[in-house]
């Protein structure tokens, strides 16, 4: 198997093993009426960059897995989550992988172009905001469909500190990785081939 596609499907499910468990140990921090804080999205957004689509997916599935078997307990009775349940985890499962991917192919850019440090970490800021804004309106179309939700403009300013935070926490997390780690893991770099001058 190609290491593009192994080291990436390790990464996802590694990260999305801890993801399941940060739901299990009830490891997240209720914000206001509709958000919450916690690694979750740490993870999913390390594993887009990092993992690709591969890694991602991984990461997604396991983190919906956890969601529905110790997230929606409160959210549900037990006979709600084998009909009502299913379709709010399906639709958030689809929701975060479809904006994950922005940050899938967003950070190849941003790593293959950013030459100078401060020029990634606002990249890395601005592709957050990217990931949350496409992240909350497809949950608002997707998941709106299975449950009533508040205005549009309600949920994102309710993600805000939730963005915050995962914004400061990634950001250390790249500060602290050393740079060979923080290369895409899910495609090979071409290399550069210098061009030949023409002869006479």
């Amino acid at each position: 198997m190609k290491t593009t596609t192994w080291i990436p499907l390790v990464l996802g499910c590694v990260l999305g093993l801890l993801d399941l468990l940060s739901w299990a140990s009830d490891f997240s921090l209720p914000i206001g009426p509709y958000g919450a804080t916690g690694p979750q999205e740490v993870f999913i957004t390390m594993s887009a960059a990092l993992g690709g689509p591969l890694g991602l997916s991984a990461t997604c599935i396991l983190h919906e897995l956890g969601n529905f078997y110790f997230g929606l307990q409160s959210l549900f009775s037990q006979e709600q989550l084998s009909s009502t349940g299913v379709l709010y985890s399906i639709a958030d499962v689809l929701a975060h992988i479809l904006a994950a991917l922005i940050v899938v192919y967003c950070y190849k850019l941003l790593h293959q172009r950013a030459k100078k440090v401060y020029i990634f970490f606002v990249g890395w800021i601005l592709i957050l905001v990217f990931y949350y804004t496409i992240l909350v309106s497809l949950q608002f179309l997707l998941i709106g469909f299975v449950i009533d939700l508040p205005v549009l403009a309600v949920l994102l300013s309710s993600f805000l500190l939730e963005y915050l935070v995962v914004a400061i926490i990634t950001t250390l997390i790249w500060i602290a990785l050393p740079a060979r780690y923080t290369r895409p893991l899910w495609y090979e770099a071409r290399p550069k081939v210098l061009p030949t001058e023409n002869i006479v």
